[in-house]
């Protein structure tokens, strides 16, 4: 996937994510904004436009916009890297309000299970995490977020 998307993706992830709880803490747009403006995957991102919108989107249309990026996550063509990058991020967004909510869990499973790179790969990089990392619920079967938010 072309940078720009990419990023465009990540941004999509994260705001997703800490959306998907129902509430949206002001350290996870913190936290987004930290990552944007720090890390080199979002290396000349103008992002306040696109966070604005998906933020909007997402407050809009609940767990409709939530199915809709599942969709998108499931037909992106990512590499390896990327896929590796989406789940950092989403672990970070979960990680920024120090409260990990079950909602968020299930959002991740998901996600994990549209992407191609194997759950030891996974768990291997982020050893801290493998709590929330396998999936225990089997959450990853499921066809589409139903959560209300």
């Amino acid at each position: 996937m072309k940078t720009e998307a990419f990023q465009d993706l990540l941004l999509k992830s994260a705001v997703s994510v800490i959306a998907c709880d129902g509430t949206i803490d002001e350290t996870e747009i913190s936290e987004l904004r930290n990552m944007v403006e720090n890390e080199i995957y979002f290396m000349g991102y103008d992002f306040e436009e696109r966070l604005a919108y998906n933020l909007k989107y997402l407050k809009e249309n609940g767990a409709l916009a939530i199915n809709e990026y599942l969709q998108e996550v499931s037909n992106a063509n990512l590499n390896d890297n990327q896929e590796l990058l989406l789940i950092e991020v989403l672990i970070r967004a979960i990680e920024s309000d120090k409260k990990v909510e079950p909602s968020e869990i299930k959002f991740l499973q998901m996600v994990k299970s549209r992407l191609k790179t194997s759950e030891e790969t996974i768990i291997t990089k982020f050893p801290q995490q493998i709590n929330y990392l396998i999936d225990f619920h089997n959450y990853g079967l499921h066809e589409e977020f139903t959560e209300e938010l």
